[in-house]
């Protein structure tokens, strides 16, 4: 055993996690991130979905198809896949990550994110893992890119190295939440910039976000990439809004 992994064993018995919904302390070494309690509240994104959006099909007694949106609008990604549904006990800790800067939570939300099996994915297949950029100045303000802690555990646990610097956000737009979906894809677009397109020509690359919400900032990144030289995108994210 390596010392890194002995260090975080000792930390796990001296220090063991709690739930990150109600604080209660888990049993260590099981992976677990939520309590049984909360963990029923909770709801993993699971088939029958969307088989580019990765929206779900909850009354639908069909396998897995395109949806609506996929049919009539164009994606730059071939899969989009999310871990959790964005409510109750995750949407108040991806905030404690993203905007009260709760670096701890963030990463065991990462560490999670990173061993969750994604059926419709192929890590073999990929060679480029990169997350959704921040303007300069909006990593400025908030001091991380959440994206990029995450994108750093994908890259641990899937052994596909990251590269944070080749997409680049050029336009500085206020923040997307509570923004319509026209409004987002027009605050979003022409937004990104491949840095070095040598490094981008012929992969297939692995967009991560944290919250993909109506997909217009993964489908402009998407659509930089593939129009660098990208051969497919697939994007992945923490969490999912869904419709009611």
């Amino acid at each position: 055993m390596i010392w890194g992994e002995a260090l975080n064993d000792i930390g796990e018995v001296i220090f063991p996690p709690q739930c990150l919904g109600c604080a209660e302390i888990l049993h260590p070494f099981t992976g677990q991130i939520f309590c049984p309690v909360c963990s029923d509240k909770i709801k993993l994104i699971t088939g029958p979905l969307c088989s580019v959006c990765g929206t779900t099909f909850p009354d639908s007694p069909a396998s897995s198809h395109l949806c609506g949106d996929c049919l009539q609008n164009k994606t730059f990604f071939s899969y989009a896949r999310s871990v959790f549904c964005y409510e109750t006990f995750i949407l108040k800790a991806i905030h404690k990550f993203k905007y009260r800067r709760n670096i701890s939570v963030g990463e065991t939300l990462a560490s999670f994110m990173a061993g969750f099996s994604f059926p419709d994915i192929d890590f073999t297949d990929y060679s480029l893992i990169v997350p959704v950029p921040l303007h300069i100045k909006r990593l400025r303000e908030r001091g991380f890119n959440q994206s990029l802690i995450l994108a750093r555990a994908m890259e641990k646990t899937r052994r596909i190295p990251v590269n944070f610097s080749v997409l680049k956000r050029r336009k500085f737009a206020l923040t997307q939440a509570g923004s319509k979906r026209d409004e987002r894809k027009q605050n979003i677009r022409d937004a990104f910039e491949v840095t070095d397109r040598k490094k981008i020509d012929g992969k297939n690359v692995i967009v991560i976000d944290d919250v993909y919400t109506t997909g217009a900032t993964i489908n402009e990144c998407a659509k930089t990439l593939t129009g660098a030289g990208a051969q497919k995108v697939a994007v992945l994210t923490l969490a999912r809004v869904l419709p009611n």
